[in-house]
């Protein structure tokens, strides 16, 4: 005969333990933006450009950048680490609509995170 304690503990177990398991394998967390981290990143409707800042640490080029237009949604991609050991510094590069293909009568997303400080950029 199982003793009562040990099926109280048991229900217990499944009432409260169960649903938490549940809740953490369910994916309900927000995926992380992938990409580069951003500084900043402007339409300019007149010039028919889009400027993209990033942060450098003396290598970077706008040939290291890749700029992905799907549907609404921009994503800046690096395809190169830089590597370089100067102090880490904003650079921006310039792209125009057409370059990259954006409608510039369209409202876009952009999926990266953005920082303000460039010396977070290289926190993963």
């Amino acid at each position: 005969m199982i003793h009562p304690f040990y099926k109280m503990t048991t229900r217990v177990a499944q009432v409260i333990i169960l649903p938490l398991l549940l809740a953490a394998c369910s994916g309900t967390a927000e995926p992380q933006p992938a990409g580069e981290k951003l500084l900043g990143f402007v339409f300019n409707y007149d010039k028919s450009e889009v400027a993209i800042t990033v942060v450098t640490k003396g290598c970077t080029g706008k040939t290291d950048l890749s700029i992905r237009v799907s549907g609404n949604r921009i994503e800046v991609q690096r395809k190169k680490e830089d590597y370089c050991k100067a102090m880490p510094e904003a650079v921006v590069f310039t792209y125009t609509m057409g370059e990259l293909g954006i409608d510039p009568n369209k409202a876009y997303t952009v999926g990266n995170l953005f920082i303000a400080n460039p010396n977070l950029a290289a926190l993963r």
